[in-house]
């Protein structure tokens, strides 16, 4: 061992003893991930990168250790400006070892330097709540609303388009295959190699034109890089995002699906693809992105590569057997999935019909978690036509302003192109809106025979009491993004065509049936 390598096992010791530390430390915990030491002390946590050289990484040398703990406080800030407090100096003083208060004077010799994070509580993080079944859609659609507003606001422009370009996307996943090839047979078959990456050459010679429509549409940004659940955390009442990839640009930007394709395939691979679903959904009506699910198996694909290929790597540097299977487990089970994701999907076409408040979205939820589905909601559809927030409030009369007929008219027309995106990707697309006009049913019908895909009705049947009743706690609560009211329902009551039979294959919902079977038979008659 080198006088080097002495020195920071010197520090690494001097680290885990809570006498180096400017605060109290108890609890100390020394972590490790394959680029750096943590250690959690008291309130706080310091990460301090190792001086590794991995090729796609060069932290060897000291002002380069300084320069990406400065890049992780300023990037992570983006999205847990409440976490990442700073970069602190590790200062060798009287022959130990301690953390700084942040400056380097006073004549001490900086030794390192370290992120100071907040200490974030281990049981809140979101793949230890997986583990525990206690994770829940309400922490998933904070993740969602979190990351549809990062996306918004992220860098981007020409110089971050280039990473949304097929030739640098062809680059990655060239290097993936490379660098999983020698693992045939030890992680991964020669037939499951052979067909995942048939399929993925396929998917990117046939669809130069969807990266080139992901670019001009803006959906290149410089994103996070590294989404899985062990990178979140239930602090307070919130879940915390951290821990982006800070070392290169070209890892961490690129199209926004891909950047989520992380997530939606860690929760796969957890067996939790009902979470997966309530997050992509509220993603999507966020973003309004439903073009970027003709993308989503091909990331999802890459990134079970890429964890596979990840766990595959400990196969060489494994110190026991016990440790080689279990590496090859993980391994194998991101490949399987991997290869799952490949396998082509049919989708069909469902829409609700009922007034305000009769219960479509909650049915229309319901519906996609059950198939794997998306559903898209014309509340809104029709917020992001007019530009306004979600939750913006629109206090306006029946036909008028944004609810007036032309805008109901554009509403319709863009559900039915969502429809389209959805059902093109081989998904389920649930059109959550009411329906009222046997015009609009028919519309929708006409797509679906276009398409060559199943269609039906879910036909929410609520007594006005109830609709009244529902009503009145949406206004107390302003927790839904609907704007209607006691009028706007009386009026709808009005107007309403209630749906034939002649029309479609039909469920009729009063809030307790499942709709699950209906919906297999619906996808084997069509």
């Amino acid at each position: 061992m080198n006088r080097q390598s002495r020195d920071r096992e010197h520090m690494l010791a001097a680290l885990s003893n809570a006498g180096a530390y400017p605060h109290p430390a108890d609890e100390l915990v020394h972590l490790h991930t394959h680029i750096s030491d943590v250690f959690l002390a008291g309130a706080y946590a310091y990460k301090v990168k190792k001086p590794v050289e991995l090729g796609f990484l060069d932290f060897t040398a000291l002002s380069s250790r300084r320069q990406a703990c400065e890049d992780e406080v300023r990037l992570n800030r983006r999205l847990a400006p409440q976490i990442y407090l700073g970069v602190v100096p590790i200062q060798a003083v009287g022959g130990n070892f301690k953390v700084g208060s942040g400056s380097d004077n006073g004549g001490a010799e900086v030794a390192d330097y370290a992120v100071k994070m907040v200490r974030m509580p281990q049981e809140g993080m979101l793949d230890r709540l997986a583990a525990a079944g206690k994770l829940d859609r309400d922490q998933m659609r904070d993740v969602a609303r979190q990351l549809a507003r990062f996306h918004g606001l992220a860098e981007h422009g020409p110089h971050i388009d280039l990473y949304g370009s097929l030739d640098n996307i062809a680059d990655h996943v060239r290097q993936n295959f490379s660098q999983t090839e020698p693992y045939i047979g030890r992680s991964i078959t020669r037939s499951q190699f052979e067909r995942i990456r048939s399929y993925t050459q396929d998917f990117m010679h046939t669809n130069a034109a969807l990266f080139s429509a992901r670019v001009s549409a803006g959906r290149i940004v410089d994103g996070h890089g590294d989404l899985h659940l062990r990178n979140m955390c239930l602090y307070g009442d919130a879940v915390v995002i951290f821990d982006c990839i800070e070392f290169s640009q070209r890892f961490r930007a690129g199209d926004v699906i891909g950047d989520i394709a992380f997530l939606t395939m860690d929760l796969d691979a957890r067996n939790l693809p009902r979470l997966g679903n309530c997050f992509l959904n509220e993603y999507l009506q966020r973003t309004d992105d439903y073009a970027g699910l003709a993308a989503l198996d091909f990331y999802q694909t890459y990134r079970a590569c890429v964890r596979g290929k990840v766990a595959s790597f400990l196969l060489d540097s494994a110190s026991s057997e016990a440790q080689r299977l279990a590496a090859a487990n993980e391994a194998s089970h991101y490949f399987n999935l991997a290869r799952e994701y490949t396998t082509g999907r049919a989708g069909g076409l469902l829409i609700t019909c009922g007034p305000s408040a009769s219960g479509k979205t909650t049915i229309a939820r319901q519906t996609a978690e059950a198939v794997g589905g998306i559903t898209v909601r014309s509340d809104a559809v029709r917020k992001h036509l007019a530009g306004l927030q979600l939750e913006q409030h629109q206090a306006t009369s029946y036909a008028r302003g944004i609810y007036s007929t032309e805008m109901t008219e554009q509403t319709y027309k863009t559900l039915l192109k969502n429809a389209r995106e959805i059902v093109s990707s081989g998904r389920w697309a649930i059109l959550d809106a009411t329906f009222l006009r046997r015009a609009y049913r028919l519309h929708a019908a006409a797509l679906a025979r276009s398409l060559g895909t199943a269609f039906g009705i879910i036909f929410c049947c609520t007594p006005r009491s109830e609709l009244e009743r529902r009503l009145d706690l949406r206004s107390r609560t302003q927790e839904d993004i609907s704007d209607a009211t006691h009028a706007v329902l009386h009026q709808q009551l009005q107007d309403f065509e209630a749906p034939q039979r002649d029309e479609a294959e039909m469920f009729c919902w009063t809030g307790t049936e499942d709709p699950a079977p209906w919906i297999r038979q619906l996808a084997r008659a069509s």
